[in-house]
């Protein structure tokens, strides 16, 4: 859903230029789990299934909201049954009635989002033909007008705003972006509500769409960020601390917290809101989600923010796993969990073997022993990625080749980019995809010179084990000792199952880049 640029995925809007101090930020959450007229998970075929993560995406974004400062009553948190259009349009109208000229409005939603062909004017979509719409709890499948706002409604409610800025974050999307294929059946739950044929007539009190989706960058209060760039795969929920969420809606809600501020000026700016959401959002769904910024980062002022509230130590939580068919052998109980939605890992038996598959439905590989160190490695790239460190800038890793599954035998390739002049130090290993840890560089007795800020370039050759490989990159002001050790100590080996890996990347004068390698035999 777009009003600037044509998309199925609407996800984040934001509007805002500079933030006068005295300028005041109002706030609306919306997180719809439960769909009256839908079935729980499983949903029987053809049926619209329920979600998990949402009422978790707008209860965490509500909490980051007013630990900032913005005004958020219990009124305007709209959970499930509290989720109606009408509800919906109640807040939105009191906030532009309290609002005054530069306050920052501020909208959340999480839900379902759908497409609806046009049948009426404005005919805006010439692409497809299709509207986007986002759903509310009380979404009527028997007459889909009911409980749902399209992109033109939408669009028509921003532009009575124009006298605000207006951040609008919206996690109901069904697009990523990549040409390699997932197996869909082994995602977790999709925000994707299908396409519906609406009546003709409208119904009693519905917003009239004005002008429609323009395509022209027209609402200078406004600025997306989407949730993806295509329309050809589906967004699912995912797992941050055991629990399912939308990964742009937990990013945002940190965002919002100061972990965005990566020049330390107590606002966010739209290029550091880019560079943060697109780094995390990407990496933790294995390069299968990329948000995009309209107009494109720069260095307009965004968010106003309270200092850094330093993240809480996180308890090392159990692998979120389902099992399809008989459980692998060797497993320890304690830890892993059993999840029927948006699992981190899926064994799926095929008679004594099993194929794993990780939480954005790649193959990471095929067993038919060693399940616990697929649990190791979840655990560790888990590890990994929560070592990425708030308010410093992402490390930039660029692929010379196309991002697809490479075959054995074929030449892959990066450049490794330092996140900042004075982070110049580099340590690359790899989690292969049965867990065995590659210490890559520097190679024994090498040079080890700070990397140039326009990168390095390195290149490997695709060999077995095949499958999903991750390859950390680690930027340090000095070379990392410690790090280096545990290296040096688990080359070859699985990658350790206590806290070793997790307190070598700890140090704060390091940071961390990861990205996704997918291979598989000729």
């Amino acid at each position: 859903m777009s009003f600037i640029s044509k998309t199925a995925a609407m996800a984040v809007c934001l509007a805002l230029a500079g933030l006068p101090a005295i300028a005041k930020q109002w706030g609306m959450v919306v997180g719809v789990d439960d769909y009256l007229h839908f079935q729980k998970f499983p949903a029987p075929p053809g049926e619209l299934s329920d979600l998990e993560g949402a009422v978790n995406d707008a209860t965490r974004i509500a909490g980051a909201m007013r630990q900032t400062g913005i005004d958020l009553p219990d009124h305007r948190i709209l959970l499930d049954d509290r989720a109606t259009l009408e509800n919906f349009q109640k807040g939105w109208n009191e906030m532009l009635a309290k609002a005054k000229s530069s306050d920052t409005i501020i909208v959340s939603f999480s839900g379902h989002g759908a497409q609806e062909r046009e049948i009426d004017e404005p005919f805006d979509e010439i692409t497809d033909g299709l509207d986007e719409t986002i759903m509310f709890h009380e979404f009527d499948p028997r007459n889909p007008r009911i409980g749902r706002l399209s992109d033109d409604q939408l669009r028509d409610m921003l532009v009575k705003a124009s006298a605000f800025r207006v951040i609008w974050v919206m996690d109901s999307c069904h697009s990523a972006g990549l040409t390699r294929q997932v197996n869909r059946e082994n995602m977790g739950l999709t925000r994707n509500g299908g396409i519906w044929d609406i009546p003709i007539e409208p119904i009693e009190g519905e917003i009239k769409a004005g002008e429609g989706d323009t395509g022209k960058d027209d609402l200078p209060h406004v600025t997306q960020i989407l949730a993806t760039a295509s329309e050809d795969r589906l967004v699912t929920e995912t797992r941050f601390d055991g629990k399912a969420h939308g990964a742009l809606s937990w990013y945002f809600a940190e965002a919002l917290t100061g972990a965005a501020d990566l020049d330390g000026d107590k606002s966010v700016s739209r290029s550091e809101i880019a560079e943060y959401l697109q780094d995390r959002v990407f990496t933790h769904m294995n390069q299968n989600q990329q948000p995009r910024i309209l107009p494109r980062g720069d260095s307009q002022a965004l968010l106003s923010l309270l200092p850094l509230v330093p993240p809480k130590p996180q308890e090392k939580q159990a692998v979120a796993v389902k099992f399809k068919g008989a459980k692998p052998p060797g497993l320890d109980r304690r830890s892993y969990v059993e999840v029927t939605t948006s699992p981190s890992l899926v064994f799926e038996n095929t008679g004594g073997k099993w194929d794993v598959f990780n939480h954005t439905g790649d193959q990471i590989t095929t067993i038919d022993k060693g399940a616990q160190r697929l649990i190791s490695r979840a655990r560790a790239l888990d590890d990994v990625l929560k070592a990425k460190k708030p308010g410093i800038p992402p490390v930039i890793v660029e692929a010379l080749h196309e991002n697809k599954v490479v075959p054995i035998g074929e030449r892959v390739g990066y450049v490794f980019k330092p996140p900042a002049e004075d982070m110049r130090f580099l340590t690359l290993f790899n989690i292969a995809s049965d867990g065995t840890l590659q210490y890559l560089h520097p190679a024994p007795g090498a040079r080890d010179d700070p990397v140039d800020m326009l990168g390095i370039s390195m290149r490997f050759d695709v060999v077995a084990p095949t499958g999903a490989d991750q390859i950390v990159a680690v930027f340090c002001k000095r070379p990392p000792l410690d790090l280096r050790k545990t290296m040096q100590a688990f080359n070859g080996r699985t990658v350790p199952r206590n806290e070793t890996l997790k307190v070598a990347l700890q140090p704060r004068s390091c940071q961390v880049g990861v990205v996704g390698l997918y291979t598989k035999a000729r």
